[in-house]
């Protein structure tokens, strides 16, 4: 892999990705900035080198072409929040246009900042052509925590048609092996109907693959709403399609859930943006919330929190 990589702050946040060779920073004068008082900024032109620099957030704008058009606004008060209290960790990546500057990686970070009340904000600064300022926005969504499979799936369809890229290219910047990335792809293949219950988490990316197996389309829509419907695991799934009676850990086929209940999870599912699942009855029982990951867990205490749940 070449040693071309995005500085030592931005590994934390897009994992150790590749861009293209042309990729350099600048070491030639640029109008800078150093924050005077509360609100007043001086422009100063200095060489800009691979360092954190303070850069006022007035003099930075965002890039109109990002590809992350809304951002909830409950985690950016939180996110101001947390930046009340520590500052901004991770610096933002801009690139210096005319006088001023653009964000390349971290709008959410600077949003969250503005907010906090900040009035400059680390950000590391470095040159880049359009190609790879595009390149660069997707590449950050697709490290998004909280994307679910099929956005990342479209997300991966997208970098490869727009910069024509190859699977192993996609796999090289998002330090992700090329199975995953062949595997991800392939959900684009699924039905609508199937897409939008994995978009909605209530399956998962192991049903999506075990659903790939079956060749007819109302078929893989059948499987899948029962997969849903009685809650199948991935295994159960697959022994289902190969025409056995799915096993449970009773030994018996688990029992038909009640309508109501199945619409509340489905409800909760959307709400909290992963798979959810009830077992009881309307009077009584438990809600089970999935997660597959310490981010995705963090995300929901979060959410719970925030909701006062």
């Amino acid at each position: 892999m070449a040693e071309n990589k995005l500085g030592k702050g931005l590994g934390a946040l897009f994992g150790d990705f590749v861009l293209d060779d042309e990729l350099t920073p600048i070491n030639e004068p640029v109008q800078s900035t150093k924050t005077v008082g509360q609100n007043k900024t001086v422009e100063t032109s200095e060489p800009v080198n691979n360092g954190v620099q303070q850069i006022a957030i007035a003099m930075i704008d965002n890039n109109i072409n990002q590809p992350r058009k809304v951002f909830d606004q409950d985690e950016l008060r939180e996110l101001a929040e947390s930046i009340r209290t520590y500052g901004v960790i991770e610096p933002i990546l801009i690139t210096p246009v005319g006088n001023r500057f653009m964000i390349v990686a971290g709008e959410r970070r600077w949003r969250a900042a503005r907010m906090a009340g900040l009035v400059e904000i680390p950000a590391l600064i470095k040159k880049f052509n359009q190609k790879q300022i595009a390149e660069i926005a997707i590449i950050e969504n697709l490290q998004r925590a909280d994307l679910n499979d099929m956005e990342l799936a479209w997300g991966i369809k997208k970098l490869m048609d727009e910069h024509k890229l190859t699977q192993e290219k996609v796999a090289e910047r998002l330090s992700k092996p090329r199975s995953t990335i062949a595997n991800t792809l392939r959900l684009l293949s699924l039905p609508a109907e199937v897409q939008q219950l994995i978009s909605r988490k209530e399956l998962t990316l192991g049903h999506a693959i075990r659903l790939l197996s079956v060749t007819d389309q109302q078929k893989q829509i059948n499987f899948a709403r029962r997969a849903v419907d009685e809650n199948l695991s991935v295994r159960a799934l697959g022994e289902l399609i190969d025409g056995k009676v799915p096993e449970f850990a009773t030994g018996k086929t688990k029992p038909t859930k009640a309508p109501e209940i199945r619409e509340q999870e489905k409800i909760l599912s959307r709400a909290i943006g992963t798979k959810v699942k009830i077992d009881g009855t309307l009077d009584h029982g438990k809600v089970v919330i999935g997660y597959y990951s310490a981010e995705e867990l963090e995300r929901i205490v979060n959410y719970l929190k925030n909701h006062k749940v």
